[in-house]
């Protein structure tokens, strides 16, 4: 999914249902990418986005969301129009809970290393082999339940997923977050645990799996500070463990810097795999504000994969259109 701030329009719902409210935006991309052993090819792309809200008479809120994507990007011959990252929810002074394509308790805690990211055509800044993003999210049917509750400057949540063969014990997971104001800026502090009953094929790495019976965990931590004057960085560790197979740790960072209409962005990342060598990779990202919903965006990625003996590199140029 894009990590672009999508502008949106709202419809008034008024078919005899009270304070409901559907709300749309789009997204659209045009450029060229390119990368190891792939030749410069265009990238185009569409995407929608809606919502729906509304309230019951004694003030709990309920809605759904999700993406329409067209689909036909970078190595995509035939697109077609796909729902992405479906989630319904209710809230109320109990909190607020969440089931669909979601993230889980822990990644809804953490700060990636993306920090001041504006986003890139082929999300060559994100896509490199040493960045981590999203945990053991989507380890079973990738469909989670997750309460989470806000108090001031205090927030928490749990989540879940099952294995709708029953074959697996469900998945669980636990995040915390705490933001405070510095007299300079704010400061981002986070901690989470996840663990699931062995991984599947497209597990952490897309080579370690682990087989049903045995734990695997993650614990991880995560600080981020944003200047006033536009600096954004931030720091992510995380611990792992596979079972029996192999343990291994994270290390990403990233710096952000916003001024007037330009944004710039780096980030690297290494994960170090006991016995089997480093896995490591940086990003850069950079865009050009033109006003009115449209930017220009420039991104690399390089990754150098000790474990797997695989070097590579990814860049995109373009201009993206949010509506």
């Amino acid at each position: 999914m894009k990590k672009l701030l999508l502008a949106s329009s709202a419809l008034v719902a008024s078919a005899g249902v009270a304070s409901a409210e559907i709300s749309w935006s789009g997204y659209a991309e045009m450029g060229i990418g390119g990368g190891t052993n792939q030749d410069a090819e265009f990238i185009q792309d569409i995407a929608l986005t809606f919502s729906m809200s509304g309230m019951t008479d004694n003030g709990i809120e309920f809605g759904a969301s999700s993406d329409l994507d067209e689909g036909n990007g970078q190595d995509q011959v035939n697109g077609g129009w796909n729902l992405d990252n479906e989630s319904v929810f209710i809230s109320g002074a109990f909190g607020t809970l969440t089931m669909g394509e979601i993230d889980g308790a822990m990644d809804w805690a953490l700060t990636e290393a993306a920090v001041g990211n504006p986003g890139s055509l082929n999300d060559d800044e994100t896509a490199h082999a040493g960045y981590m993003g999203s945990y053991l999210d989507g380890q079973y049917d990738n469909q989670i339940v997750r309460y989470d509750y806000t108090m001031g400057d205090f927030g928490f949540a749990l989540s879940a997923e099952m294995d709708e063969t029953d074959a697996r014990d469900p998945g669980m997971a636990i995040g915390a977050k705490y933001s405070m104001a510095l007299g300079m800026g704010s400061l981002d502090l986070a901690a989470g645990y996840q663990q699931t009953d062995g991984t599947t094929a497209d597990g952490f790495l897309d080579t370690i799996v682990v087989p049903a019976g045995q734990d695997v965990t993650v614990a991880g931590i995560s600080a981020v500070m944003a200047m006033d004057n536009g600096l954004t960085v931030g720091v992510e560790y995380t611990d792992w463990e596979f079972g029996n197979v192999v343990d291994a740790t994270h290390t990403g960072i990233g710096v952000g810097y916003t001024m007037d209409a330009i944004t710039l962005h780096a980030n690297w990342g290494q994960y170090d795999v006991d016995g089997a060598g480093d896995i490591t990779g940086y990003g850069l990202a950079a865009a050009y504000d033109l006003g009115g919903g449209a930017a220009l965006h420039l991104a690399y990625g390089d990754s150098d994969d000790d474990v797997n003996g695989v070097e590579s590199d990814s860049w995109s140029f373009g201009l993206s259109m949010s509506f």
